[in-house]
């Protein structure tokens, strides 16, 4: 809406003003409204900017890389519900992919959070794409055998499984999180009260 207004100022300005020509103060105004897209964009990826520990290990790119890579995979298992005719396990899934993305988001916000969250990105993310994309495979079937629906249900069962796995491994991101905030208010305690 800024850039909006903004772009229409400065064409009104220019038009009425300036007495420029309609095209002219129009070309000026969209350029001003494309060059404040650019400053917003930038100004919100400034934001976005990731602080990362010095003991943690890790380097900007490769937390950007962790969670671009963790995200993708993410996406492809969402792909995956559009090809889902089971309602149930379509919403399962999709829970499965709030629940990781609430584990990619807390990596922006604290990086080492990536290296308690090894077995996630590495093994979880992974064999729930290969599984939810055999299931759509097994769905698409054309002869459904006692063998396939079996393989199906049992891929039913074990999204329950999936969830709360992910679901325990934000628990276990934000206790940390809590022990950490616990151990700084115990130092600034101390702190405090060495300083009388």
């Amino acid at each position: 809406m800024l850039r909006f207004l903004l772009a229409a100022g400065v064409f009104l300005a220019l038009k009425l003003a300036l007495h420029w020509g309609l095209f002219m103060a129009a070309l000026a105004g969209f350029a001003s409204w494309l060059v404040l897209g650019f400053v917003v964009r930038g100004l919100v990826r400034e934001k976005e900017s990731i602080v990362i520990p010095a003991d943690s290990g890790l380097t900007v790119s490769e937390v950007k890389r962790v969670i671009r890579e963790s995200s993708d995979k993410v996406r492809e298992i969402r792909g995956y519900t559009i090809k889902i005719r089971n309602n149930d396990v379509a919403a399962k899934v999709q829970e499965i992919c709030r629940a990781a993305m609430d584990i990619i988001d807390s990596f922006q916000k604290d990086p080492a959070d990536i290296k308690r969250s090894r077995q996630f990105i590495n093994y979880y993310l992974d064999s729930t794409r290969k599984i939810v994309g055999k299931y759509v495979e097994l769905a698409d079937s054309r002869t459904m055998t006692p063998e396939i629906e079996a393989a199906m249900r049992r891929v039913e069962e074990v999204l329950g499984s999936i969830l709360d796995s992910f679901k325990k491994q934000k628990s276990s991101l934000l206790e940390n999180d809590l022990l950490d905030l616990d151990v700084e208010v115990s130092v600034l305690e101390k702190t405090i009260k060495m300083e009388g």
